[in-house]
């Protein structure tokens, strides 16, 4: 069975992303707040945006990733990292695809 590892998440930015240039180009990363629904606890998850496989351009929507911006986020988990030294670790990082603005809906009146 081939194993398939994509997401899609919708949630609110807790703070302004942090993005700074590496080697490769630009990086960012930033926390998204989900709530499943009202009185219950929001899980927050860890995310980044990076660019692949050597390319530098990658759409990282700077003006949508300040905090409160409710988004939309597709792309998969990373299950390993092995870094030159040698070192393995396993992030807990979402790695975005794409990150799009959330249309939100009207509250209705009481």
């Amino acid at each position: 069975m081939k194993s398939i590892n994509t997401f899609a998440l919708s949630g609110r930015l807790t703070a302004n992303a942090r993005i700074f240039e590496s080697k490769n180009g630009k990086v960012a990363r930033f926390t998204i707040a989900h709530n499943f629904s009202k009185g219950e606890p929001a899980l927050f998850l860890d995310a980044v945006m990076f660019p692949k496989n050597g390319s530098k351009d990658v759409n990282i929507p700077e003006a949508l990733l300040t905090k409160g911006t409710p988004v939309i986020v597709t792309g998969y988990m990373k299950r390993t990292v092995n870094k030159k030294d040698g070192i393995t670790y396993e992030p807990n990082d979402l790695v975005v695809v794409s990150c799009d603005p959330l249309e939100e809906e009207a509250e209705e009146a009481a």
